[in-house]
């Protein structure tokens, strides 16, 4: 079985738990990319930002598994510069989603009652003018969590209920209920081999205490708060006017 996954330290988390026998090829893309390799590998799951879903509306859903947050870990950061009174306009960098898009524009417009822009940052690494928000391992390798704003916590708390980033999705029935019956008590598996998994890393030991000490935040199944956190999200862009519809999600 190929899998799919966005290149981030959560994921890979994830995926370190897998059973040897398992058999599953994993393949890491940019998270805007994901949904694109279903089109061709229509037998393959992935990893996808839960916003995608409002673009690939008949894609079967794991109903067990994905990654959740609810406190300071979190796969994006937000990064304001000292003594601004207004946030009007925002700079995104890094694996950027549907996702940081778009609940940016909702979150600033329900929480601060601001209407910000939002563009696409090229410049390299650690480089900062301006407000941004930080999306992948940039955050991690340099360090630059400590002076950021978990923007899971945002919108969990904007939400009442975790932040469900990614679901694990496929075109095809069969494969996905293969994978649900892989990765049983993730959320167990994953506690009891974090010091081993940590270990295998390539990051700072401040990091790997950083993410060891915040584990209890991220949440690898989905549990009836999981589920309905992602109709929530569902909801909160229809009521913003960004799908014309809600929508049955298939859940397996």
């Amino acid at each position: 079985m190929k899998l799919f996954i966005p290149d981030n330290i959560f994921a890979s988390i994830f995926t370190s738990t897998f059973p040897s026998e398992s058999n599953v090829e994993v393949v890491k893309k940019e998270s805007a990319l994901l949904c694109k390799q279903l089109e061709t590998d229509t037998s393959a799951v992935a990893l996808i930002p839960s916003l995608d879903l409002i673009n690939h509306q008949t894609l079967f859903v794991s109903s067990k598994i994905g990654i959740s947050f609810d406190g300071i870990l979190s796969n994006a950061y937000m990064y304001f510069a000292e003594k601004e009174k207004k946030i009007d306009k925002i700079k995104v960098r890094g694996d950027v989603s549907i996702n940081e898009i778009v609940l940016t524009k909702i979150l600033f417009s329900e929480r601060f009652s601001s209407n910000v822009e939002i563009s696409l940052d090229a410049k390299q690494e650690n480089s900062f003018a301006g407000d941004y928000i930080i999306i992948g391992n940039e955050n991690f390798r340099l360090g630059n969590y400590k002076k950021g704003i978990s923007f899971s916590d945002q919108i969990a708390e904007m939400l009442d209920l975790p932040y469900v980033n990614y679901v694990f999705v496929s075109q095809d029935k069969e494969s996905l209920e293969q994978f649900n019956s892989l990765l049983s008590k993730a959320d167990e598996k994953i506690d009891n081999e974090i010091e081993n998994i940590l270990s295998n890393l390539n990051y700072e030991e401040e990091v790997k205490d950083f993410i060891r000490n915040g584990l209890g935040s991220v949440y690898f199944e989905l549990t009836r708060n999981e589920i309905d956190a992602i109709k929530e999200l569902i909801k909160l862009v229809y009521y913003h006017g960004i799908v014309d519809d809600i929508f049955d999600i298939k859940f397996l």
